[in-house]
């Protein structure tokens, strides 16, 4: 996949980009593409990063709960605020993570502030912990649970 320090498929999608940025495959536009498109895919190798690989099947499921997450509690918001509008119980959640410091924390504060009824507010570094303001629960701890067993597990999966 790789010749060198050069992605192959990097260098194939840059010549081709170039190509038809170009809007010619003439000899002269593919032979100052191909050197040019060698370049930034060698200038840009370095860069990625270098850690696991990203698993296919753990980021569909993610995707899956969070599509079918957020219009659920879309419904499940409005629901409460037309019906009981004086009734809700806020709550602050402070949800402890087995998350490294990285992407998949972003990540996890990204889909808890999508999702409708929650909002990533902080996140603790030293204690890795991330607060959560909830619109309507008596349980704290019950929603705690939920984010990890929903969405924590499978971030933990993506990299696994």
């Amino acid at each position: 996949m790789k010749a060198g320090r050069v992605s192959l498929v990097w260098f194939i999608g840059l010549w081709a980009g170039w190509l038809l940025l170009q809007g010619s495959t003439s000899t002269g536009n593919m032979l100052l593409g191909a050197p040019l498109a060698y370049l930034v895919a060698y200038w840009l190798g370095p860069k990625r990063a270098q850690g696991p690989r990203l698993r296919l099947l753990p980021l569909l499921r993610l995707i899956a709960r969070v599509a079918w997450d957020i219009p659920a509690s879309n419904l499940a918001v409005a629901w409460l605020v037309l019906v009981r509008p004086g009734r809700l119980r806020p709550a602050w959640v402070s949800v402890p993570l087995a998350l490294p410091n990285d992407v998949r924390v972003v990540a996890l504060a990204g889909i808890v502030s999508l999702t409708p009824g929650t909002l990533s507010v902080d996140y603790d570094a030293k204690g890795s912990r991330l607060c959560v303001h909830a619109l309507d629960t008596d349980n704290p701890d019950a929603v705690a649970q939920a984010i990890k067993a929903r969405y924590e597990s499978l971030l933990l999966e993506l990299y696994a």
